[in-house]
Order: C-alpha cells, then sequence, then structure tokens
C-alpha cells in the first residue's frame, strides 16, 4: 500500500499538530480525526511512535494530521524534554495547533509552561479540553481558561462529544483540492536556479552530503541524529547549471534521537518539496530501507517533484553479496516508485558525489521538460498496436489521441470514447511505455484520460 494516494499534491496542504503532556487523550483524538484506528492508544504514557502522520479528508478539503503523543526525551526531565520536543514541531511544522489536556484531571504546572510557549507562535492554537464525556466533567474545562489561550474546545475524543466546533477550527482557511491545486505556484525553473531539497531521515548524511556540495563545512555535522535546527538554503554551480539546495536534516542541536526528531524529519521534508523542484531522498546504505524513508518518498510522490534516491555511506557496504542485498532491499522498499534514479555515494570520502547534482539535473530535464504533440501520437499508435485497450463494458476501449495538458511533471490527458477510465494495468502499462519512450527517469509521469 502506498504512503499517499498517487493523484495527490501536497503542495498546499496545512499541517495541524497535536501536542499535550502524556495520557490526555492525543492518539485517541489523531483517531477521532482520521476517522480510522491509525494510532496506537494505550492506557501507559509514551507508547505512540514516530508513525503517527496522516493524510485527513473532510469536506473535499485535505491536511495533515501530526501526533506528538508521547514524545519523551533523553534528558534528565523528560518532561522538559517533551515541552521542547512537542513545541519545535509545533514551530517548525504546524499551521495549527491542539493543545490537548484532561478535563478530569484537571491543570498541571507543565500544561501552564506548555501553553506559554505555544501562545508566542504567531499561529492559530485551539485549547482542547479532552474526556468531557460524564455530567459534571465540563465544568472542570473552565480552570484552562487560566491557559489564555482561544479558542477552547470541549471534547470526548474517545466518544465523539463536541467534536463539530473542533472540526471548524481545524478545516478554517484550508481551500478545497481544487483551489489547492491550482494555487501552487512552483513553475520550471527555465534559466534560473534548479531548487533541490534533501530530504531524509535522522542521522543518515544528509548535512555531511550538504558539506560536499558546497566544498566546505557550511552544515553542522554530528553523529549525534538531528543536530540541523533550521534549514539551510544555499546556492552552489554544477553541471553548467545553478542550484539552489535546502538541508533539512533534523529537530535543533543537541537533540537526541527519537521519535520527535523522527517527526519533524517528515514535516520538514514536506515543507521543502513545497518549495524545490528535485528532492534527494538520502538513505543510509548500511541499514535496510525502513517505514520512515517509504514514508518520505511517499510524500515525494505525492508532492509531484522530480526525485534522485542517494545511497549514503556506501563505502560500508562491503562486497558483491552485500551491495547486491542492498539494491535488492531497495527496490523492494520503493517498488512504487520504479522511476527513482540511484547514486551511490560515500558523503564521509566524497566518493561519487560529483555525481549527486548532475543527476538532480537530469531528473529536472525530465522533469520539466515539453513533449511534441505529434510524436506523442505516433508514440501512443504503436503502444496501442501492441497491446491493445481492453473492452470496458462490453465496448471497445478507443484511444483517440494524447496531449500535454500540464507540465513539471509532465501531464498527459489521453483522450477516449469512454467515460470510464481504462483498468489500473493497462493505464500502469501506458505510463510504463510513455516513460521509456521518453526517458523520464527521476520524474513522476500524470497520466489523465477524458471522453472526447
Amino acid at each position: 500500500m502506498l504512503p499517499f494516494p498517487r493523484e495527490e499534491t501536497l503542495s498546499n496542504l496545512s499541517t495541524v499538530v497535536i501536542v499535550g503532556r502524556p495520557n490526555v487523550g492525543k492518539s485517541t483524538l489523531f483517531n477521532r480525526l482520521l476517522g480510522r484506528r491509525k494510532a496506537l492508544v494505550h492506557d501507559m504514557p509514551g507508547v505512540t511512535r514516530d508513525r503517527n502522520l496522516a493524510i485527513v479528508q473532510r469536506e473535499g478539503r485535505s491536511f495533515q494530521l501530526v501526533d506528538t503523543g508521547g514524545l519523551l526525551g533523553a534528558t534528565e526531565d523528560p518532561l522538559i524534554s517533551l515541552v521542547e520536543d512537542q513545541v519545535a514541531i509545533a514551530i517548525e511544522g504546524g499551521d495549527r495547533v491542539l493543545f490537548v489536556v484532561d478535563g478530569k484531571e484537571g491543570l498541571l504546572p507543565i500544561e501552564r509552561d506548555l501553553a506559554a510557549r505555544l501562545r508566542k507562535l504567531g499561529k492559530p492554537v485551539a485549547l482542547v479540553v479532552n474526556k468531557v464525556d460524564a455530567p459534571g466533567h465540563e465544568l472542570r474545562g473552565a480552570e484552562f481558561h487560566a491557559l489564555g489561550l482561544s479558542p477552547v474546545f470541549t471534547v470526548s475524543a474517545e466518544h465523539g462529544g463536541g467534536m463539530e466546533p473542533l472540526w471548524d477550527f481545524v478545516l478554517e482557511g484550508i481551500p478545497p483540492e481544487e483551489e489547492a491545486e491550482e494555487a501552487d505556484p512552483l513553475r520550471p525553473a527555465e534559466e534560473g536556479p534548479i531548487k533541490v531539497a534533501i530530504v531524509g531521515r535522522p542521522n543518515v548524511g544528509k548535512s555531511s552530503l550538504l558539506n560536499r556540495l558546497l566544498g566546505e563545512e557550511r552544515a553542522l555535522v554530528s553523529e549525534i541524529p538531528g543536530t540541523t535546527r533550521d534549514p539551510i538554503d544555499v546556492t552552489v554551480r554544477a553541471a553548467g547549471r545553478e542550484f539552489t539546495v535546502v538541508d533539512t536534516a533534523g529537530i535543533r542541536r543537541h537533540a537526541k534521537t527519537g521519535p520527535g526528531a523522527e517527526i519533524l524529519s517528515v514535516v520538514l521534508a514536506r515543507r521543502a518539496l513545497e518549495q524545490c523542484h528535485v528532492a534527494l531522498l538520502v538513505l543510509d546504505a548500511s541499514q535496510k530501507p525502513g517505514h520512515q524513508d517509504a514514508h518520505i518518498a511517499g510524500l515525494i510522490e505525492a508532492a509531484r517533484r522530480g526525485v534522485v534516491l542517494i545511497l549514503n555511506k556506501w563505502d560500508l557496504v562491503k562486497g558483491e553479496g552485500a551491495s547486491r542485498e542492498v539494491e535488492e532491499a531497495v527496490l523492494e522498499k520503493f517498488a512504487f516508485m520504479d522511476y527513482l534514479p540511484i547514486v551511490r555515494v560515500s558523503a564521509r570520502s566524497g566518493r561519487a558525489t560529483e555525481k549527486v547534482l548532475p543527476a538532480a539535473a537530469r531528473a529536472y530535464r525530465n522533469y520539466a521538460q515539453a513533449l511534441p504533440t505529434a510524436a506523442l501520437n505516433k508514440k501512443l499508435q504503436q503502444i496501442v498496436l501492441r497491446v491493445s485497450p481492453p473492452t470496458i463494458q462490453g465496448k471497445e476501449l478507443k484511444l483517440r489521441y494524447v496531449t500535454q495538458t500540464g507540465q513539471a511533471p509532465p501531464i498527459l490527458t489521453v483522450f477516449t470514447n469512454s467515460k470510464v477510465p481504462p483498468p489500473v494495468n493497462y493505464s500502469r502499462y501506458l505510463k510504463k511505455e510513455l516513460r521509456q519512450a521518453y526517458d523520464l527517469l527521476g520524474s513522476p509521469l500524470i497520466l489523465k484520460f477524458r471522453k472526447e
């Protein structure tokens, strides 16, 4: 199953972040908003891990929902670490914040501290008094007004009570999907810089790769995951082109590895994808690709950006057998993105890093190219002759002609004699053949069908 639907774009996707101390019902609220039981829910504090990010669709609108439940850091005072992690995620990645408190247990000092930090964000923050599911509990919510946050919602995430007013707050200002797609400002770079985002989970070597591309120690590099605080935006020239490179390496200086860094790596990756033409997805070749890697790859595909897969730390992969094992694991994990070009590098030693930006330039060329209509239709005829379209509802499907209706990435519209699109297998066949015909490695290809 893909991390996100293939046809969904993320260019204007809003992010809603759920914060609060452990065991106040953040994961239950996450599940309630999502509409299905995705987050693990348990009475033991701190059970939520790094996978609680999801795309929520409601009333023709989409947004990214982030559950920071159970973020317990490795400092001497875990509550201080909790505040730091959640505030960092809210500041860096959130458009709206839901601050969840326990209406049964009442106000605790740590919540005063977190509320004080959230008030300074300069972005919409709602106070959600949860577990208001019995007579009299709504009165307990009054004491939380002392936190100085507005609006205030009293809800029962477990039973669904009080959710409609909260939904109004969450969806406010999010445009319908049709408007969001039209509003995407990113266009081909033409003669300007190619915008490249370095993305990936913590500690795969993103900052080390950036330093190699720049030829200087511009980005902080450390063995501690999550040492980059702010995205670094720099310009470099290679392969006859200028590139604007953004590094989105982590959560903050001296952060420890953990769910906070993992969650923020995904949130910041999505942010960076809004502003790039090509994403460099960095993996640690010495480890098998995991869920987090595939999740970020799904973000890239859903954002419809060009992509190059960077297998970093290749110097740690010893022997042909190990190399083959890594490559097979990568092909299996990213089978849903069969257009990935792969560059094997060692950012530490500099091995093959000179190939990275030329590979990004090639991916961008494919991403931004315009395909001539006459040649497209000739190629379509050849493809159809090799494998005829199937019948649909007892009627022979005819593909009359094709034209490019979008650029960066290429969007091709095939006009047919049917309101019903061809089966997925045949659509996949057409896309594969057209991709090979025009060497679209590194770029998504969007194929649409319309009755003439």
